[in-house]
């Protein structure tokens, strides 16, 4: 009897999980829990560290700066990454001089046993030649001694403007031996590493395709196996298992909100229990050597749309596929976040949820952000985008006249328009824009709106791809996430 109670309980716990493998009959069976099905387990080649990519960058690098030479530390995260492909190396610095015969110096930290038996063994000053491409390795504790004879002669110095520690450093090295270090200090590696880092390079592209098709993967696994009653958590299981059996890992917190939770933009807890009825946003994305996907689907817990739910949905997906339409060379890094905000904003007044298209403050009240940004080692990744202020939102989020820099072959970017109903936003008008409109106003707005924006209450949907800028137009990496209602509900259906 009990056997048979563990079987039944064993078989129950595979039919809600979705785990298991398939029978040649196409069926799912059990014999394999602790497994992922084949269909989520990407199987391309990714080019493994290249050495060759780095050097390609450091040579780029130094034709760009302003110094003789160049030291960065690796202090600086991403950036020292980018240039060296050296990770986890806590006080390592490399020294970049184009015209010695050692141009590429690197500091290291240097095998030690004690250090292998607490994380594991380094690359060392062996390593750092061997594996890591650098003209001449010596151990960080050498290098206030050799900072003399590396900056004997030169009249400038390029270094990181968040290296301030460093700076910090060598400032007060150059006084005690002020005939040997000193020299003109140039912050710009920052600017020109960012700049670089907006254009990808193909090494750069195959982690990102990786790093998206896992994260689609993912999504596709959550379509199979999401039922209410469930927690968002066991949703956030089911995407970061996805990506540690592909040898990946969660490259930000996973965002997983359902009901109104998907209409917190930066919901975190993944707690609430999911109900018939809810949609579920997903936020997430895998990191494949440090390359960082963002890829956002909103679905039905319960496998179908209601009807509200899907006037909403269609409106942020013909936003997002108009504006994928604007993301091709010649155009501006904005003209797609102005198209996607045109076309939401002109269904929320069909809908009786705007009432006047020419009023900043109504439609600001429903656009929160700019709905593209980069991609790359950074989930938001460097670097300029043109004719605009970023952190001052109000400026550039609803002028077309601001339209960014020029898009190019090689960038890499998502797209991502929202519809964000927060049940007591109304509520909260005077305190938003109090000092946009007049009291009247606002509750001239509110009492119209009321009624509409109470049958929407609490949904939340947001639609967000991974788009590479090509020579001849854009591809969606992302585009085996399905995300049209079709799509969405054939996946789910049970």
């Amino acid at each position: 009897m009990q056997n048979i109670f563990l079987s039944t309980v064993f078989t129950a716990f595979i039919m809600v999980t979705g785990m298991g493998t398939t029978n040649s009959a196409g069926q799912e069976t059990a014999d394999s829990c602790c497994t992922l099905s084949h269909k989520f387990i990407f199987t391309g080649e990714t080019p493994d560290f290249d050495p060759g990519v780095f050097e390609l960058r450091r040579q780029r690098l130094m034709n760009k700066m302003k110094g003789d030479i160049a030291i960065i530390s690796a202090a600086t995260g991403n950036d020292f990454i980018y240039l060296t492909g050296l990770t986890g190396q806590r006080g390592a610095v490399a020294v970049l001089d184009p015209l010695s015969d050692t141009p590429f110096t690197l500091f290291v930290p240097p095998r030690e046993p004690m250090a292998t038996l607490w994380d594991g063994e380094r690359p060392g000053i062996e390593g750092a030649v061997e594996k890591y491409g650098a003209d001449i390795a010596y151990t960080v504790q050498e290098f206030s001694g050799k900072l003399p004879l590396i900056t004997e002669g030169k009249k400038s110095v390029s270094y990181h403007a968040e290296d301030r520690t460093l700076i910090e450093r060598i400032k007060n090295l150059s006084g005690k031996n002020a005939d040997k270090a000193s020299g003109t200090i140039h912050t710009d590696l920052a600017t020109v590493i960012h700049e670089m880092r907006v254009i990808k390079d193909d090494w750069e592209i195959a982690q990102l395709e990786k790093a998206v098709e896992v994260t689609s993967l993912a999504h596709r696994r959550v379509l199979k196996t999401v039922r209410p009653g469930q927690k968002e958590y066991d949703v956030q299981a089911e995407i970061e298992y996805v990506f540690r059996k592909n040898g990946l890992s969660a490259g930000f917190p996973s965002i997983v909100g359902s009901g109104p939770n998907a209409a917190i933009l930066h919901y975190n807890k993944n707690d609430r229990t999911m109900q018939d009825g809810d949609l579920l946003l997903m936020d997430v994305g895998a990191s494949c050597r440090g390359y960082v996907a963002d890829v956002t689907r909103t679905i039905p817990v319960n496998g179908s749309f209601s009807e509200k739910q899907k006037v909403l949905y269609e409106l942020v997906l013909k936003a997002q596929q108009e504006a994928i339409k604007e993301m091709v060379q010649g155009r501006r890094i904005l003209d797609c976040h102005h198209r996607a905000t045109e076309i939401i904003v002109e269904g929320l007044y069909d809908l009786g949820l705007i009432t006047d298209t020419t009023s900043w403050w109504q439609k600001r009240f429903y656009i929160q952000y700019r709905n593209n940004h980069y991609i790359g080692l950074n989930v938001h990744d460097v670097g300029s985008y043109g004719d605009m202020d970023a952190p001052d939102r109000d400026s550039y989020i609803l002028n077309p006249e601001i339209r960014g820099r020029e898009l190019v072959a090689g960038m890499v970017m998502t797209i991502e328009p929202g519809i964000y109903l927060l049940a007591d936003r109304l509520d909260h008008l005077h305190g938003l824009f109090g000092d946009r409109a007049t009291a009247e106003e606002l509750d001239a707005f509110a009492e119209k709106v009321g009624p509409v924006y109470e049958k929407y209450a609490g949904i939340g949907i947001r639609i967000e791809d991974d788009v590479l800028i090509t020579e001849d137009g854009n591809r969606v990496l992302s585009e085996n996430a399905p995300k049209t209602i079709e799509d969405i509900e054939k996946a789910m259906r049970r």
